[in-house]
């Protein structure tokens, strides 16, 4: 049976106008952990600030009124995102509602069939993955600690509970706005906007007169004197009874009585005070209209709020209130009188910032709150930067420094890209290493493989940890295969590993594997990916240049590590992060990661500077021979041709180079005399020798060092080897030389080699590379690449 709760609607004297039946489309719905439809004790709702009948993040319900002539609408948001009503002929009260990611308070109303309000109610949106009145409460404090703004969007369907925080303004439009809004919309305002204009503050204040002199009045001490000093005088009659003392009197005199007037500083500032929230909505329209947002319900709030500022600053009382000169702000009306305090005081908090608060009170107000996969993205940003500003050393920067404006001027949101590239010096080990934590940091397609950016396309990691050695600048690095990546993406729907990445292969046999496989082939052709996580981390390792490991970090209880070989990076995996369970697991891999980065001696080290040297000068030729794969006498891969060294020897004659084949030696000179050797690693480490001869003669077969290294033989040793001739030096150095295998028939021209030494020179030692002897062989399948 599916669990339903009822709704009342109630209009603004608390009278229920409409009721609706929620039904939570699940079996379980009750019994689920956590319920997705509940209804709390009333006394135990008021106590924690939340609504009676609570819902939950991700879910769908199915709602119907009562009475079939009444329409269900957002209060707030865009109707569309959460409310889909019935298209059926009949059934437009009825419909579905889905919440989505956003959680906090969801007020709803009720409006009748032409559109018109009847009465609102609300709901509590609870989260699903993290606890609501602990884990959630703790992520949103954890944000507002650096910046309450970070919870708040303006278009938002769902709110959070707010106050204003006295000593603090507010950074941003969205703030105002949402104190605004919900200030214009209630009930105790309106009734003191109504109770201005019908017992407006007066004062008496004394208003000159001019009265004709002829007529009766009541005559004080400055009228006196007018009497006697005034010009335009006309004379008294000669039967007056004044006419002896005065002779002549003025036409007329200005006298000053006493009149109630409207136009008094309290007036004048409460006029003041709504001209200012008009001029604020009105320049937020304007923006609105600037930016080209084709945001037409917050359009329509702004036009009517100005239009209810407009309505109160046309009545009466204030047609003849001039522009104040001064705030009154310490006069007992404005703190005292019913009407002037509740102006004041919302003039007062209008520009104080906005607190958290999760209880009610006559303070509290509602304001749009962003969707719990973006706080969580916003929470686990402060999380990392707090684990990479610990494990670094690093000063933690100003809040201010992380956050910008977004695109509509609203609200804030955090840097992202370039633009929040927080570094320091770290010497956490003994290779002080350079770090840089970017947030949404795009790596942008990048034909140059030196530069950082991906060779495919663009991609933008939530988190990236980037370090360096500290002797290097971030380019040089990046061009030296010195540079280590490691990214994040936080994944709020995730809660478990098995949802992330698929089941384990290693717990599968066989048959249930193959099936697995099957299952996820059918679904790709759906357009479903089940490890779509995991094939995105392979994405970033494989296509953003230098990028060391991926890893997801989701609101779960299980890590999940692969190696890429047998250190911790190369990598993938996934982390655990959420309120109250602590970031232990987290902050003790980024330490790995740096101590792993400092080894000088790791095999991921040795693979990049490998790497650097191939990429840093391709080959000029491709090689088409059939050549040896393997070693000689074992089962290992050959050295690739660019690194197998070939020593390039002189013989003077035939019977120097018959003794060499026949003795399996070949001696070079040892002294500081020219033609002697120098025993560089890549001569010492030679694994094969060519002898040439007068006119680019060659032997007629290339020559294997058969034994690791040369050694040093005596002139008696070397004639007692049947040398040919008297040696002239008294020590040798001789290698063990064998014919090679798998280079028959080739033969190689001297002559051609680009960087051979010439005349006399030639007869000179030299170490070339394999790829280069073969570009010299005659009959050759080289296809020159370069040049």
């Amino acid at each position: 049976m599916l669990a339903t709760e009822t709704l009342e609607f109630t209009d603004a004297h608390g009278a229920c106008v409409a009721r609706l039946r929620l039904f939570a489309l699940d079996a379980a719905a009750k019994s689920a952990d956590p319920p997705s439809l509940i209804r709390l004790d009333p006394a135990v709702a008021r106590v924690q600030g939340e609504e009676a009948v609570q819902l939950i993040e991700g879910a769908r319900y199915e709602y119907e009124f009562e009475d079939g002539r009444v329409r269900l609408d957002a209060a707030d948001g865009e109707p569309g995102r959460l409310i889909e009503a019935s298209r059926l002929a009949g059934r437009a009260h009825s419909g579905f509602l889905s919440p989505g990611l956003n959680t906090g308070r969801l007020a709803l109303v009720a409006r009748d069939e032409a559109g018109v309000s009847l009465g609102t109610a609300a709901v509590e949106v609870r989260s699903r993955k993290i606890g609501y009145r602990d884990d959630y409460r703790l992520m949103l404090e954890d944000i507002t600690e650096r910046c309450v703004d970070l919870l708040l969007e303006l278009r938002a369907p769902t709110a959070l509970r707010a106050a204003p925080d006295p000593g603090y303004t507010p950074r941003t439009i969205a703030q105002r706005f949402a104190f605004l809004k919900a200030l214009l919309g209630s009930s105790s305002f309106q009734n003191a906007l109504h109770r201005i204009a019908s017992h407006p503050h007066q004062r008496w204040e004394p208003e000159e007169t001019s009265f004709d002199t002829r007529r009766g009045f009541r005559p004080d001490a400055r009228g006196l004197r007018q009497l006697a000093r005034a010009s335009r005088r006309v004379p008294l009659p000669v039967s007056h009874l004044l006419a002896a003392a005065i002779p002549s009197l003025p036409e007329r005199i200005s006298l000053y009585r006493n009149v109630q007037t409207e136009d008094t500083p309290e007036n004048r500032f409460v006029k003041f005070a709504l001209q200012g929230f008009s001029g604020f909505l009105a320049m937020m329209l304007q923006r609105l209209d600037t930016t080209g947002a084709n945001d037409a319900r917050l359009h329509h709030e702004l036009a009517v709020l100005i239009g209810q500022l407009d309505g109160a600053l046309n009545a009466d009382v204030f047609r003849g209130v001039s522009p104040p000169d001064m705030l009154p702000l310490g006069s007992p009306v404005l703190q005292r009188k019913e009407g002037y305090r509740e102006v004041y005081q919302a003039w007062l908090k209008f520009d104080m910032a906005a607190r958290l608060v999760w209880q009610g009170g006559d303070d509290v107000y509602g304001a749009g709150q962003r969707d719990i996969a973006t706080l969580y993205e916003y929470w686990v940003f402060f999380k990392l930067l707090d684990i990479v500003t610990g494990v670094f050393q690093l000063n933690r920067p100003a809040a201010a420094e992380l956050m910008e404006e977004t695109a509509d001027g609203f609200g804030l949101k955090l840097k992202s890209g370039e633009q929040l590239g927080f570094e320091g010096i770290t010497f956490a080990g003994a290779r002080p290493l350079r770090a840089r934590f970017s947030y949404n940091r795009s790596f942008t397609r990048n034909a140059n493989r030196s530069a950082a950016g991906s060779w495919t396309e663009r991609m933008r990691p939530d988190y990236t940890i980037s370090l360096w050695p500290a002797d290097f600048k971030a380019d040089e690095a990046e061009a030296q295969e010195l540079m280590v990546h490691v990214h994040f993406d936080a994944k709020y729907r995730i809660d478990s590993i098995e949802q992330l990445f698929g089941r384990d292969d290693a717990e599968l046999d066989a048959a249930t594997a193959v099936a697995d496989l099957n299952e996820e082939k059918q679904e790709q052709k759906l357009g479903r990916y089940k490890r779509a996580d995991l094939l995105k981390m392979h994405a970033y390792r494989d296509a953003i240049r230098r990028t060391q490991g991926a890893y997801v970090l989701y609101p779960g209880d299980v890590p999940q590590q692969w190696q890429g070989f047998h250190e911790i990076l190369p990598g993938l995996g996934a982390f655990p992060i959420k309120p109250g369970n602590g970031d232990g697991v987290l902050t003790a891999f980024i330490q790995d990661v740096v101590t792993h980065t400092c080894d000088r001696a790791t095999a991921r080290e040795r693979q990049s500077y490998h790497v650097y040297q191939v990429q840093e000068a391709p080959p000029p030729y491709a090689v088409l021979h059939k050549l040896p794969e393997k070693e000689i006498g074992s089962a290992r891969r050959a050295a690739p041709l660019a690194e197998t060294h070939v020593l390039i020897g002189w013989y003077k004659d035939k019977a120097h180079l018959e003794w060499v084949l026949k003795s399996g030696l070949y001696n070079f000179r040892m002294d500081i005399e020219r033609g002697s050797l120098r025993l560089k690693p890549e001569v010492s480490g030679a694994q094969y020798l060519l002898l040439h001869s007068h006119k680019g003669a060659t032997s007629p077969s290339l020559l294997r060092v058969s034994k690791e290294g040369p050694r040093v033989l005596s002139r008696d040793a070397l004639k007692a080897k049947g040398y040919p001739g008297e040696p002239s030096r008294p020590f040798y150095l001789v290698y063990d030389v064998t014919p090679a295998e798998g280079f028959d028939g080739y033969e190689w021209d001297y002559r051609k080699w680009p960087d051979r030494l010439l005349n006399r020179a030639s007869a000179e030692p030299q170490t070339i590379t394999l790829d280069v002897l073969m570009a010299a062989a005659e009959g050759n399948l080289l296809v020159r690449v370069m040049g």
